[in-house]
């Protein structure tokens, strides 16, 4: 990890927090605000302030709405107090009435400009709106009511840096320095926003700085070590590791940096070592553990001479973060890659008990589970994924899939219609899936005008979607309905992949269907050759037989090589009775 990204994990201070802080100091509003209230009766005065409270109890109990209105009252009683329109203003922010709540809180501001709170809120709000200026104009002029205040120079510098001003922010970080002393968190920051505002040196004084007042402290050498990384300097960053390790010999930091060193100077085993060192040592957080192997795993995982011992580094991390999501998913890959397929499921199913409404570890789980087609396992996991999270549509693809594989076709109708409503509007690919998915499964129920319709939707949303093509042409051309139309769709996907032999088999059976027989023969043949090994020939070469027996019509020829195409068919195991009675009776009589 370079020291850059070790820079962007400080956490800064940032002005977000202001509404929080604001809604906590509600008891203030009374003291800093008109109190008073000049021209008001006695009644006028008591009426107000049984609004007031009755406000901020129905806002502490989260009635919004009932404490808006109240708020509202008071206002009509005296529309300029300070606390009722701030109050106001945080109500109407926390509604998403962004206008309102700006006229608000400036006139909280406009009423009481000393008060800090109201300030506070106020720069928070332009914050939100991005209006850097004003918001940094009114934290310049309350910088000047609190000179000693800390929090005014935090939020300049989390302002200055929106805007780039970045020598600004450094000045008002300066001013934090003045009044707290030297602070890693400052110097850090400064370092960050010298690097950005092009003075490196400058950046580099700031870690010196560091090191000087906490020579004890390693990290700040290890990284000055990784600056000399980052300015191509291996050597003077390899004398200063090697220091730090005669110092502290299990400093974690300092291996991970080493393995920078290595991979720079071309020794990938010495920085693999160093890295297993550095997952290995109790010292290293397991957040920064888990930043290295998402670095690393994938180097680790096909390093074929380390697999043993990347095996027991992946059981150690498993034993001694038991609940860590990362450390089971990562065994998790390490385990596919080596094909122990049920090894890595039983890690999915650990980060599932630990955190169930993980999306990606149930989609990984049930793409897992899909490969091996186990379809009552396949069942089982998409069911228990709806019931974790049952808006997303993707898990009912693949139950839907599983009841169809499983002859459930009822149950798949209902789970793919049950998902069609989940599905947003942008996600026009996934709806074409899902309607086609209705159709394939309308015609196994013998619902063909149902099937079509739903294959017409799927091309509605997506009408390049190939595999409805196919199929679409495929279920025409067997019910011999709209030929011209199957013919367009299926040329069409030859066309798109024209080595596909599932696509060629369906245009040479369209064209059958058509009598063309001559041009079906061409693309049955090609259907054949691109048949990809391993795959059942059944269907093809039956299909090839028919072709070939009605193309001979006239003059008998292809007959014999007809009888041959089903033989083959019918020995590739396609046993249907209306297969063995064409071989049996050798074709059937031509019209």
């Amino acid at each position: 990890m370079n020291f850059y990204k070790r820079i962007l994990k400080i956490q800064y201070l940032f002005l977000l927090f202001a509404l929080i802080l604001a809604s906590c100091a509600s008891n203030k509003s009374l003291v800093n605000g008109n109190p008073t209230h000049p021209g008001l009766t006695d009644a006028q005065h008591r009426q107000f302030y049984y609004y007031y409270y009755e406000g901020l109890r129905l806002k502490e109990n989260q009635q919004y709405d009932q404490a808006l209105e109240t708020f509202r009252l008071c206002l009509a009683i005296d529309s300029l107090d300070a606390g009722a329109q701030s109050e106001m203003g945080i109500l109407n922010a926390s509604i998403g009435l962004t206008a309102a709540a700006l006229k608000n809180l400036e006139n909280s501001v406009r009423l009481a400009p000393s008060n800090w709170w109201y300030n506070v809120q106020l720069i928070s709000i332009y914050s939100n709106l991005k209006n850097w200026p004003r918001a940094i104009k009114l934290a310049v002029d309350l910088q000047k009511i609190y000179p000693n205040k800390e929090e005014v120079y935090n939020m300049l510098a989390s302002l200055y840096k929106e805007t780039k001003e970045y020598d600004k922010a450094i000045a008002a970080d300066d001013r934090l320095e003045n009044l707290n002393g030297i602070d890693e968190s400052l110097s850090l920051d400064k370092f960050r926003l010298y690097i950005l505002s092009g003075k490196p040196k400058k950046g580099i004084a700031e870690i010196d700085k560091l090191i000087n007042k906490y020579p004890t402290e390693t990290r700040y050498r290890v990284l000055r070590g990784d600056i000399y990384m980052q300015q191509k300097k291996p050597e003077l960053a390899y004398e200063i590791y090697k220091q730090v390790l005669q110092e502290d010999p299990q400093n974690a930091n300092v291996y991970v940096s080493l393995s920078e060193y290595y991979k720079t100077t071309n020794q990938p085993e010495k920085a693999m070592e160093s890295i297993v060192t550095a997952l290995k040592n109790d010292q290293l957080d397991v957040d920064t553990k888990m930043d290295i192997l998402g670095q690393y795993v994938d180097k680790m995982i096909k390093d074929s001479t380390r697999l043993v011992e990347t095996e027991s580094l992946f059981k150690m991390l498993v034993d001694r973060y038991p609940l860590e999501e990362q450390v089971h998913g990562y065994y998790a890959l390490f385990l596919q890659y080596l094909k122990r397929d049920a090894e890595a499921i039983s890690e999915l199913e650990t980060m599932l008990t630990i955190n169930p409404k993980n999306e990606q570890t149930w989609f990984r789980l049930i793409q897992l589970t899909s490969t091996d087609k186990d379809f009552n396992h396949l069942l089982a996991v998409s069911t228990r994924a709806i019931e974790n999270i049952p808006k997303n549509p993707t898990w009912y693809f693949y139950r839907g899939i599983a009841q169809f594989q499983l002859a459930d076709y009822r149950g798949a109708l209902l789970t793919y219609k049950t998902a069609i409503p989940f599905i947003t509007t942008d996600q026009t690919g996934m709806k074409s899936d899902f309607y086609a998915q209705i159709a394939d499964v309308y015609f196994k129920l013998e619902q063909k005008d149902s099937a079509f319709i739903n294959y017409d939707e799927a091309l509605k949303y997506n009408p390049k979607n190939i595999l409805v093509m196919n199929n679409y042409a495929y279920y025409l051309s067997l019910e011999k309905k709209e030929l011209n139309k199957a013919e367009r769709m299926s040329a069409k996907t030859v066309e798109l992949e024209p080595n596909n032999s599932t696509y060629l088999d369906t245009y040479a059976w369209v064209l059958y269907q058509e009598a063309n027989y001559s041009l079906a023969i061409f693309y049955i043949e090609k259907a054949v050759d691109n048949l990809p090994k391993g795959d059942d020939p059944g269907i093809l070469l039956e299909h090839y037989g028919d072709i070939l027996w009605m193309s001979g019509k006239d003059d008998g020829k292809n007959d014999a090589k007809a009888l041959e195409m089903w033989q083959k068919s019918y020995d590739a195991g396609n046993k249907t009775e209306e297969l063995k009675e064409k071989i049996e009776k050798k074709g059937w009589v031509r019209k």
